[in-house]
């Protein structure tokens, strides 16, 4: 399936795909990204993990007090604490796949712990041959030689053979993991534990590695981030409003969480000063997530 997010002549172009039916549990969707503006501000939400292809496009993104340098042809990212601002140089072009925490765990064969809140360079977690195959694909689009379409084609059969075993139970950990994010705006940490076969601290070890956060800073933040999403719609149905209203304690609460997760306060969200992020905010493969099903 293919869908298509035009928003508008002076800003970017967004179209996803589904993946091939064998990599649905581990890319939520596949993603070509056009922005031809020559300077671009914007806030990245984080909130999956990701491998994308720059054919077009050079820049900074901003966590802590060292930006990190956007010149490559292909990064990876396991997820954030918190949006992330960035600048880009235009034309930017974004070719890449949007990833499970076991897609990250089996393509990269490394924790999500590890690698959270950096924007790595593909190469240093799936080493040189990721760059001449980021390079090859890129310039084959850059010369007109290779659709969007075609390279988000091309990344997802690069990425089938390459995703590793993970074992069954800890598979079956990540499903339940998100069959427990997804039962509720405001999911009970303690509900999680009665659902895998692990102790409580062996639960939450797992979760942390695999996921990136604790179940606690999990939930959290997947509430956060949800709730975003539904105040970022241009109307609030009642429905929505009511679940948001019950999953905080009260307005200060919400309004506190969804800057800390979101780097916005709620009457910001659904502004226009970053496009980018209003849009990924909303992004169905977020969407995913709750019907993610239990693997095994």
């Amino acid at each position: 399936m293919k869908n298509s997010l035009d928003t508008g002549p002076n800003s970017f172009e967004l179209t996803y795909y589904d993946p091939p039916a064998e990599l649905a549990d581990h890319v939520l969707a596949l993603f070509h990204f056009v922005w031809d503006r020559p300077e671009i501000h914007d806030r990245h939400p984080g909130a999956l993990g990701q491998i994308a292809l720059f054919p077009f496009g050079t820049g900074e993104l901003y966590m802590g007090d060292e930006p990190c340098v956007i010149d490559g042809e292909t990064y990876l990212l396991a997820g954030f604490d918190t949006a992330a601002p960035f600048k880009m140089n235009g034309p930017w072009h974004a070719i890449g796949a949007s990833l499970s925490a076991l897609g990250w765990a089996a393509l990269t064969q490394s924790s999500a712990k590890e690698s959270f809140n950096k924007f790595i360079p593909a190469s240093e977690l799936l080493h040189e041959e990721v760059d001449r195959f980021a390079r090859q694909t890129n310039d084959l689009y850059r010369s007109g030689r290779l659709s969007g379409k075609d390279a988000c084609d091309a990344l997802a059969q690069w990425i089938a053979p390459r995703l590793a075993e993970v074992p069954q139970s800890h598979a079956d950990l990540i499903g339940r993991t998100y069959e427990w994010i997804g039962s509720s705006l405001s999911p009970d940490v303690e509900r999680l534990f009665p659902m895998v076969d692990y102790s409580r601290r062996q639960a939450e070890r797992l979760v942390t590695r695999y996921f990136g956060l604790s179940p606690m800073a999990l939930a959290r933040k997947y509430r956060a981030v949800r709730a975003a999403s539904l105040l970022a719609q241009p109307e609030l149905s009642d429905e929505a409003e009511s679940e948001i209203g019950s999953a905080f304690y009260d307005q200060p609460h919400m309004i506190r969480e969804i800057r800390r997760y979101c780097g916005y306060t709620p009457t910001r969200l659904g502004g226009e000063g970053e496009p980018v992020f209003q849009t990924m905010i909303r992004l169905k493969n977020l969407d995913r997530l709750k019907g993610f099903r239990t693997i095994g």
